[in-house]
C-alpha cells in the first residue's frame, strides 16, 4: 500500500474515532463502527494502523493535543515578555484560551466531547497522557505555580495542580456546548471566567 494511501486511511480513522467518540461515548463505539465511518476498504485497519482500540484513543487524544500545546506555549512566552508570569489568571488564560479557540470549530467541539470523556474513563490517565505528548507548557505553569501559592502546604498544592487539568476539561466542554447552541459568551469574557474560577481554586486557603 502506497504510503500516501496508508496516511489517508489512518487521518480518516481518527477523524471518524473522534467523532463517534465525540456523538456516542467511549465504551459505545465499535472497531467496526469506526472502520465503516472512516470509508476503509480493509475491514482490520483499525489493528493495521493502531494495534489495538485503546491504541487509537490515544491517538485521537494526541493528534489535536499537540497543536494546543504549541499555542499554549506561545502564550506563555507572551506573558513572560510582557512581564506578567506573577499572575495566577494570565497563567491560567494561557492555559484556557488555546482550548476555548478551538472550539469556535467543530472539530474543536467534538474534540472538547472526547476529553471530557476520556478523562472519566477508567482505562486512561488523562495527566499521563498528556506528559506522553509532551508538557512543556504545563511544566512551565507549574513551575511559575510553584512560585506563586509557595504559602500552600505542598500536599494540597500537588493535589490541586492534578485536579486542575480535570475541571479545565469540564469549562471546555461546557463553552463547547453553548456555542452549539448559539449562546456562548464572547471567547474572552469565557476565558476570563474559567481563569478567574480556576485561579480561586488554587489560591484558596487550605485549612
Amino acid at each position: 500500500m502506497p504510503q500516501s494511501v496508508r496516511s489517508n486511511t489512518k487521518d480518516s480513522l481518527i477523524r471518524a474515532a473522534e467523532r463517534l467518540f465525540a456523538e456516542k461515548g467511549l465504551g459505545t463505539v465499535s472497531v467496526k463502527d469506526i472502520t465503516v465511518a472512516a470509508g476503509a476498504r480493509n475491514p482490520s485497519a483499525v489493528h493495521y494502523h493502531f494495534g489495538n482500540l485503546e491504541a487509537l484513543i490515544r491517538e485521537v487524544f494526541d493528534h489535536r493535543y499537540k497543536s494546543i500545546e504549541q499555542a499554549r506555549l506561545e502564550r506563555l512566552a507572551e506573558i513572560e515578555a510582557n512581564g506578567q508570569a506573577h499572575s495566577l489568571e494570565a497563567l491560567m488564560e494561557a492555559g484556557v484560551r488555546p482550548l476555548f479557540e478551538a472550539c469556535l470549530e467543530e472539530d474543536g467541539r467534538l474534540y472538547a466531547r472526547f476529553c471530557l470523556q476520556l478523562s472519566t474513563d477508567p482505562r486512561f490517565n488523562v495527566v499521563e497522557l498528556v506528559q506522553d505528548v509532551g508538557v512543556k507548557s504545563a511544566e512551565r505553569i507549574r513551575d511559575l505555580l510553584w512560585k506563586r501559592l509557595n504559602d500552600l502546604p505542598e500536599d494540597v498544592l500537588r493535589t490541586r495542580l492534578r485536579q486542575i487539568f480535570s475541571i479545565t476539561l469540564v469549562q471546555t466542554a461546557d463553552f463547547a456546548r453553548r456555542v452549539e447552541l448559539g449562546n456562548a459568551p464572547h471567547i474572552d469574557d469565557a476565558v476570563r471566567e474559567a481563569a478567574t474560577s480556576l485561579s480561586g481554586f488554587l489560591s484558596a486557603r487550605s485549612n
